[in-house]
């Protein structure tokens, strides 16, 4: 009966905003599937090595850095061997290799000192971005459940209205015939 009088459920602009909103939604989730995993997985590998910095473990902190360290004594060793080759020799380029050594020593230890400190801020840092992420992906989903929701309330309500104005229509017609 809600045929003869307009019809009932979404009016043509709510099913267009409901289809607009699911392909947003669909999108969205594509999106999502391919790229959150590689991010997340980029960030907890992250994560992982600025815990070993923060362990306290000095293997595994020595391990870490190795990098570092290896590139310190190549450019401490490059020093030296400059030294050695294009200095007088004798007592000042002596003094001056040994002093290097010390520098070199310096270096190291100011990276294993170092090392937690970098290692609490990349923690922090790097939980506060996956919070955020999640914290984002969560207000995504409800942003598009409030609106679903909210076109959903309007179709129900559109629906009434036009229920209501075929009730009135069936009222006016049974009174015209019962007047007859």
């Amino acid at each position: 009966m809600s045929s003869l009088f307009g019809g009932g459920g979404q009016s043509a602009a709510q099913r267009e905003l409901t289809k607009a909103q699911t392909e947003a939604v669909k999108f969205g989730t594509q999106q999502a599937e391919s790229t959150i995993p590689a991010a997340t997985s980029g960030l907890t590998s992250a994560l992982s090595f600025f815990q070993t910095l923060l362990s306290g473990d000095r293997n595994a902190v020595a391990a870490a850095i190795s990098p570092d360290v290896q590139n310190i004594e190549t450019q401490y060793e490059t020093a030296r061997r400059t030294g050695d080759e294009f200095s007088p020799r004798g007592g000042g380029a002596t003094a001056a290799n040994e002093e290097s050594r010390f520098g070199e020593a310096k270096s190291i230890a100011d990276l294993f000192t170092g090392a937690r400190t970098a290692g609490a801020q990349g923690v922090a840092s790097l939980s506060s971005l996956l919070g955020n992420l999640g914290s984002s992906l969560l207000s995504g989903a409800e942003s598009t459940a409030a609106g679903i929701q909210s076109n959903l309330l309007a179709s129900q309500e559109n629906q009434q209205q036009q229920q209501a104005a075929a009730g009135s229509a069936i009222g006016s017609l049974v009174a015209l015939i019962a007047g007859a």
